[in-house]
């Protein structure tokens, strides 16, 4: 029952439901706001989209260590920034695995078991104009922490909400 609970929470996370974002340090939050400052250098500034897919960009270069030009299941669940830690401290490993199948799925878009190039960039337009509430073509650090699909699922895996 916990794991539907937890699959609900990633999926409404996923159709663009914003969960409120506390400002609690805890090592998920710190670690995502140390991702944004990987895409944004000034943490009062914001990222543009062009810096937000670059940034893609390299995560996808990165994930595809068989340099196949896409990503399958296994390349996106060994990548990771260091989420997977955190849920295997809070005891969420089954729910952080499952957070990483739907994702997958998500960008997925053909469903043939591996993300292109293509579909990849796709779902990081797509991702950043999610996030990006106000619509003014920029990401600001709480933008990203509230509303980037990423941090939602991993978020609702993690904490079990």
């Amino acid at each position: 029952m916990k794991m539907l609970t937890v699959t609900s929470a990633i999926l409404l996370a996923l159709s663009g439901v914003s969960l409120a974002q506390s400002d609690e340090t805890t090592p998920g939050r710190d670690l995502a706001v140390l991702i944004y400052g990987s895409i944004e250098d000034n943490p009062e500034g914001a990222a543009d989209m062009g810096e937000f897919v670059n940034f893609g960009q390299d995560i996808f270069v990165s994930m595809d260590y068989d340099e196949s030009g896409s990503v399958d299941l296994k390349e996106f669940r060994d990548w990771d920034f260091g989420f997977n830690f955190i849920a295997e401290d809070e005891g969420q490993q089954r729910a952080y695995e499952t957070a990483q199948k739907i994702l997958f799925a998500f960008w997925d878009h053909d469903a043939d078991g591996e993300i292109g190039r293509t579909e990849y960039h796709k779902s990081m337009i797509t991702d950043f104009r999610r996030a990006d509430t106000n619509d003014d073509a920029f990401l600001t650090r709480d933008e990203f922490l509230s509303g980037y699909v990423i941090n939602l699922a991993y978020r609702a895996a993690i904490t079990g909400q």
